[in-house]
């Protein structure tokens, strides 16, 4: 039961739902279009502040680490 579930999941999200990202279609429709095309449409994935943060403070604390191993 929860094979098919996960498996009915999968098939909404890449056969029936519209993605804003995809401009309206659906992932599938993305893939056939690529497959058929010479040159692909991209759909690149906008920026998260929120993953632009983190990253930040990983090389702050990475930084902070360097600078103490020197002392």
């Amino acid at each position: 039961e929860a094979a098919e579930i996960i498996y009915r999941t999968y098939e909404y999200y890449i056969y029936r739902y519209p993605q804003k990202r995809f401009h309206g279609k659906t992932a599938n429709q993305v893939r056939q279009e690529a497959l058929t095309a010479v040159t692909p449409e991209q759909y690149p994935i906008a920026p998260s502040r929120k993953i632009e943060r983190f990253w930040e403070g990983i090389e702050k604390s990475k930084a902070k680490h360097q600078a103490q191993a020197q002392q």
